[in-house]
């Protein structure tokens, strides 16, 4: 018993660490569109939030593309938070990296990616 609640304490203080760029967006047609400035220029993710979502997408830049993350465990629908270097639930303990995979157990799929393009120096979430 106290061993889980060590785990879930130190999940939950690395989660608190990390201080994420969070960028408040709105949902129109299906679509949120981030400016691309929004990403600071020594980080490679931020946190978009919107009224209009239960839980928060994590935006992530890779050589070529973006990540969009929806930020809901696969195991139970836990809201999930991100540090610099995975995705963790502090419910359960899953943990992800940063394509959506599962490294850690109890959750068995992926996270749910969003599809992205970039139009006019703004990426375009769709939400369908």
């Amino acid at each position: 018993m106290h061993c889980a609640a060590i785990m879930g304490a130190g999940l939950l203080l690395e989660s608190c660490g990390s201080s994420m760029h969070m960028y408040k967006a709105q949902v129109n047609d299906k679509k949120i569109v981030v400016p691309l400035h929004e990403f600071p220029a020594d980080k490679n993710m931020i946190v978009v939030r919107s009224k209009d979502m239960e839980n928060d997408i994590l935006l992530v830049k890779k050589d070529d593309h973006y990540n969009a993350l929806y930020l809901q465990c696969t195991h139970e629908g836990v809201g999930l938070s991100a540090t610099d270097k995975k995705i963790v639930c502090t419910a359960h303990g899953s943990v992800f990296d940063f394509d959506g995979n599962v490294l850690k157990e109890p959750a068995l799929k992926p996270l749910k990616m969003f599809k992205t393009s970039v139009i006019d120096n703004s990426l375009i979430i769709s939400l369908t």
